[in-house]
């Protein structure tokens, strides 16, 4: 059930639990603020088994982050089940989002750009830990698991992706079969990289900053893993600015910086962009009525994509 602001403080009353502010809502939850360097989160629809996962997840994290990285991560210290509401009890992480999308298009400013490279190089310095193995990669998907290298498993995953939703798929994109095909391809051709901890999901809101410094990364969950850091950064190129009318110029602009600033290919970019596109298309329904199944397939439908992906 959706649980709004004052339902959240009324669950945590009564986990005899005081809050001093909120942090944040969304469909997930809300989050208040303990005052004691920690934080609630009060779920809407997560189960325990769930957090669990999450729990596992995060504390992996926290044994392969630098000692000295400035960029705090997630760490969840406790589960509490409150009145058939589950509670999470998490390390507070401060500063403002880098940028919040609102439908236009953001005027890039060089520190933006830094404090997104700051927070991918911190994101890349954790090296793959059995732990972050530990969720799903998709509602429905299973984990990629241990041995088998992120580029091929992320390939599998494609092809499961469109023979999933194939229908839906080519109603929108006629030719998602030769197209899932070279994606598929490009992807096993590519040189496999070291695998770090990959967040999946780096859009601008999820990277809090305290003036010119990325503080702190949120929100793992949605396609984290072990994997390869660029597929990070060519999906938060790309998803910083999905429905501005400059989407495109953002878009280059950070592939210019984290090209320069990692040695990331764009063709490699582009490799991972598509595959982006075909196993999320249908993760917010199948009908293709949604907004981010037409951005999946104006995607798939670009003409520097459809290049990459052949070679």
């Amino acid at each position: 059930m959706a649980v709004d602001e004052q339902a959240a403080i009324s669950v945590l009353r009564a986990a005899g639990l005081t809050s001093v502010g909120v942090l944040g809502r969304g469909v997930e939850g809300v989050v208040l603020d303990l005052g004691d360097g920690t934080a609630a989160k009060v779920w809407s629809s997560r189960s325990r088994a769930d957090l669990d996962l999450l729990r596992t997840f995060y504390e992996g994290i926290e044994a392969g982050r630098l000692a000295d990285s400035s960029v705090m991560l997630p760490l969840i210290v406790d589960v509490l089940e409150v009145e058939g509401h589950l509670v999470s009890i998490e390390r507070r992480l401060d500063g403002e989002p880098v940028w919040q999308a609102d439908g236009s298009s953001p005027d890039l400013s060089t520190t933006d750009i830094d404090v997104m490279t700051e927070a991918l190089a911190a994101l890349a310095a954790i090296p793959a830990q059995p732990a972050f193995l530990a969720l799903p990669m998709l509602p429905g998907e299973p984990a990629f698991g241990p041995g088998a290298a992120f580029e091929t498993q992320l390939a599998d995953l494609v092809a499961r992706r469109v023979t999933r939703f194939e229908q839906a798929l080519a109603a929108a994109h006629p030719r998602v079969a030769d197209t899932a095909a070279s994606t598929i391809a490009a992807l096993r051709s590519l040189e496999t990289a070291p695998p770090t901890l990959v967040h999946g999901d780096l859009i601008a809101a999820n990277v809090l900053r305290t003036g010119g410094r990325a503080t702190a990364v949120l929100d793992f969950g949605f396609l984290s893993t072990a994997g390869d850091p660029a597929f990070d950064a060519a999906i938060a190129a790309s998803v910083y600015d999905m429905w501005g009318p400059r989407a495109r110029d953002v878009e280059r602009t950070l592939d210019d910086a984290w090209c320069a600033a990692f040695g990331y290919s764009r063709e490699r970019l582009l490799v991972y962009r598509a595959a982006y596109a075909l196993i999320t298309a249908c993760c917010f329904g199948e009908d293709g009525s949604d907004g981010h199944f037409a951005w999946c397939i104006a995607m798939l439908d670009r003409r520097d994509v459809q290049d990459a992906i052949r070679g």
